[in-house]
């Protein structure tokens, strides 16, 4: 059992200052609140399928759009949908579609058949597949998160391969066109990964730097990618960022940092989840967008930098002060999607998928409270060992979401122990509540199927 609860906490924003700020009052009991995803155990049956296989109709491949008025039989075709959504139904004929429906909260999915019927699978506990009374294993969201929530993706994450694509009809013609072709206006260097790491001695970058880029640094240090660069301490600026993407053109791109979360309203939106230099300046969003190279993959460790939700989780675990200031104003802007993300993935040469945050990251989500292990293994290696091996997008962090399940197991453990009178429990609920909806929130923004260019035939 951990210890007491550290007396303050800090998350990976920049609004003129390091953000850390002291708990609220009674915030050992912010970890015995609901709110953890619903605990999903697989129901495979028979010879496992391959989990890479999105194609096999013992795994699959369906499409999720936000409920319309349509009849039942038009929706089953995608009648309804963008016409991008359409040309993605033709070019994969097998594609199942899928519906959210308010009332079905997160537990279920409205699933149509051409035949005007329809099911509603329960969502993390529906057997894999493009069968009746199953779910694909691969699902694209279609559309932004006021359409079809973060809570949505985060519930099929627990056991599938999510992605999303909150885009315009043009932005949708874009990436869906480009998706169907193997991205043909790429121009991505696979020997040539690009890391950028901000460090600050003290605050939570230096945390971050520990724990996830220092192991990945180690693991693309590899005779197979000889112009593997990491740009860190005086290197870690605007400006060798952008020059290094555009001259370098690589096709993975980590970079790690505060994300920026400065101001309010439209100036809050427009540069949100942005990277933050070591100079404490942010990227600026035309400067990356013009560097950031056709076909890439990018995880931006950093706050917001997948976008908002607008009902904070965090309320009751943070003092007021500057850093709660800085959440509620986040949740304040409703539930979106980064600027930075939006631009890359539906302009005309879209990357190929992006990895980030929704809400803030926390120091201590970082490392196992009682044996001080770093939790960035995961990660390191779904970003490194599984996206060079050609494992899909949304496959690739399947061990580092799983763990939610787990951590979720171990709350309700916890949670029954306060409920039998165990007071002790009420601050290792907190931290593993955190850890949970933490960890949760990194999502994939892309559809889950694209990958990597063949590292085997790459110059």
């Amino acid at each position: 059992m951990a210890g007491t609860l550290p007396p303050d906490i800090a998350i990976n924003a920049w609004a003129g200052s390091a953000a850390r700020t002291e708990l609220a009052p009674r915030a050992d009991r912010w970890g015995a609140r609901r709110g953890l995803p619903a605990s999903q155990q697989p129901m495979d049956l028979g010879t496992p399928a391959d989990p890479l296989n999105w194609r096999s109709p013992d795994v699959g491949y369906g499409v999720l759009l936000a409920e319309t008025t349509e009849g039942d039989t038009a929706k089953a075709i995608g009648r309804d949908a963008p016409q991008a959504v359409q040309d993605l139904m033709k070019a994969r004929p097998d594609t199942v579609m899928l519906r959210w429906r308010p009332e079905l909260d997160t537990r279920y999915i409205r699933r149509y058949f051409p035949d005007g019927t329809w099911q509603e699978p329960k969502v993390g506990l529906s057997v894999f597949g493009t069968g009746v009374g199953q779910l694909p294993r691969y699902v694209t969201i279609i559309g932004g998160p006021e359409e079809v929530p973060w809570a949505v993706q985060y519930a099929f994450e627990a056991r599938h391969a999510v992605g999303r694509l909150p885009l315009d009809d043009a932005g949708l013609a874009n990436y869906i066109e480009a998706l169907l072709n193997n991205f043909p206006h790429q121009d991505v260097d696979m020997r040539a990964p690009l890391m950028w790491t901000v460090s600050h001695a003290g605050d939570i970058t230096a945390e971050m730097r520990a724990v996830i880029s220092t192991p990945l640094e180690v693991a693309l240090t590899d005779p197979q990618l000889p112009r593997f660069e990491h740009l860190v301490d005086g290197s870690a600026t605007a400006a060798e960022l952008t020059a290094r993407l555009t001259a370098n053109t690589p096709a993975l791109v980590v970079t790690s940092s505060h994300g920026l979360a400065e101001g309010s309203q439209d100036v809050l939106r427009n540069g949100l989840g942005l990277p933050v230099d070591n100079s404490h300046a942010p990227v600026a969003l035309a400067d990356l967008v013009a560097a950031m190279p056709s076909g890439a993959v990018w995880y931006s460790q950093a706050c917001c930098s997948a976008g908002s939700d607008g009902l904070s989780k965090y309320g009751g675990l943070l003092a007021p002060g500057a850093v709660l200031d800085i959440v509620e104003n986040v949740a304040a802007l409703g539930s979106t999607v980064a600027p930075a993300v939006l631009t890359l993935l539906g302009r005309e040469m879209p990357i190929r998928g992006f990895l980030g945050h929704v809400e803030p990251t926390f120091d201590w989500t970082l490392r196992d409270a009682e044996t001080g292990q770093g939790l960035g293994g995961m990660i390191v290696t779904g970003i490194s060992t599984n996206l060079y091996a050609g494992q899909p997008l949304g496959y690739a962090l399947h061990d580092y979401r799983s763990g939610v399940g787990v951590l979720h197991s171990d709350w309700q453990t916890l949670n029954d122990r306060l409920n039998n009178a165990d007071t002790t429990v009420r601050e290792a609920l907190t931290r593993t509540r955190l850890t949970a909806l933490d960890r949760q929130s990194l999502v994939l923004l892309g559809d889950p199927t694209a990958t990597l260019p063949d590292l085997a035939s790459a110059p």
